[in-house]
């Protein structure tokens, strides 16, 4: 049987590209260990199975030596937080962007066809004016008043509430822990946090859904003070400030965490507040009021004058420590077409479905774009948030 010479190299480059051990090829490949050592090599439609696995083209197989690595498709700000992402940005985070970044451009281009007008908070703010100035503001746009979450039973509540109020100022946003919709592609909270798409048109938020709900509050936040900088770019957000090491783009991240900082826990509430008992007892009043994480509480509690910053940064660590040591939070999935109205926007999913019933836009790729595979489940989708079909 003829089998094709793969460059060994280019083997390993892909399969470390796809983050796939070879003990996991072996399984399905037994003689791949020979492919990468160059003893031997697949036969065509092996060739094809190992592309489909690692998600890579197939004629990229073909190429003598490994192509360089794929650069991000966003501004990358992770390299700035305290601890470093890996080296090479896995396929599940690049999927993610891109995936996004084609919702984002067809809701732009539907918009505009419809006449929509530029939102004007967009690049309104710059790193000159103050965080409380620019909190003030996104508040009032957005209508999110702090006693909003006084109704909240709990952080889920809050965060539902808080993605309903951005949501509500025509801004996308997509929650999601997975690639897509696939289960076996797990996201990182690790690797990233989230990201922002700045746009006047089509202003979108994603945030990892593996992370905590608390995490999750504060990287809206973040992203949304990245919105009205006018800055896209993906973060490994942290509620800390960040060393003067990592200048001169840790000023952008370190001005949309004071930001996010005051748009949750307002310095002038906060003073208000009867602030007594030791720093355990203090952080968690603290979290509890404003529906915040631990850390945020720390970082606002140094903010007012409580504590200084040694006493803040050794009470920061060691409340990480004690964070990365709970048990990571685990689903029971859920309804799907619950699950999807996080992972797709439901505006965007009602512009994409209307469009598609109308015939201006394809029914294939309105599938794609909403990351379903049937017109059945669409029409589902469709009377899920109310729309006929």
């Amino acid at each position: 049987m003829a089998r094709v010479e793969v460059a060994p190299d280019v083997l390993r480059w892909a399969r470390n590209r796809a983050n796939v051990p070879v003990e996991t090829l072996a399984t399905r490949f037994p003689k791949y260990p020979e492919w990468e050592n160059g003893k031997s090599g697949p036969t065509d439609r092996q060739l094809d199975q190992l592309a489909s696995v690692l998600r890579v083209p197939v004629g990229m197989l073909f190429l003598q030596h490994p192509p360089e690595d794929e650069e991000l498709p966003l501004p990358d700000f992770r390299r700035m937080a305290s601890t470093a992402p890996p080296d090479r940005p896995s396929l599940d985070l690049i999927d993610t962007i891109h995936t996004c970044q084609r919702r984002q451009q067809w809701y732009r281009a539907h918009l505009v066809a419809n006449d929509a007008a530029p939102l004007d908070f967009i690049g309104s703010a710059s790193l000159g004016m103050g965080a409380q100035q620019v909190a003030g503001s996104i508040r009032a746009n957005l209508r999110l008043e702090v006693g909003g979450r006084s109704g909240a039973g709990s952080w889920q509540d809050f965060l539902r509430y808080l993605i309903g109020t951005v949501r509500e100022s025509r801004i996308l946003v997509m929650i999601n822990g997975i690639v897509g919709n696939n289960t076996s592609r797990k996201l990182d909270p690790q690797e990233f946090r989230g990201f922002a798409i700045a746009d006047e048109y089509a202003p979108l938020i994603f945030v990892n859904n593996a992370d905590t709900k608390a995490a999750q509050i504060f990287t809206i936040a973040h992203e949304i003070a990245h919105l009205w900088l006018g800055a896209s770019g993906i973060s490994l957000v942290r509620a800390r400030d960040l060393p003067e090491r990592y200048a001169p783009d840790a000023d952008i991240e370190r001005w949309c965490n004071s930001v996010a900082a005051e748009i949750l826990v307002p310095l002038t509430m906060l003073g208000e507040m009867p602030l007594e008992g030791d720093l355990d007892t203090l952080k968690r009043l603290v979290a509890k009021t404003f529906r915040v994480s631990t850390l945020v509480a720390l970082r606002r509690i140094k903010d007012i004058g409580r504590i200084d910053y040694d006493t803040f940064s050794a009470a920061y660590e060691g409340e990480l420590e004690y964070l990365k040591s709970i048990s990571p939070q685990t689903s029971s999935g859920g309804n799907f077409y619950n699950s999807m109205n996080a992972r797709v926007d439901p505006q965007f999913a009602r512009a994409v479905i209307g469009s598609a019933f109308e015939g201006s836009t394809l029914m294939g790729e309105a599938l794609n774009l909403l990351g379903v595979k049937s017109t059945e489940v669409l029409r589902k989708e469709a009377r899920h948030i109310g729309m006929p079909a």
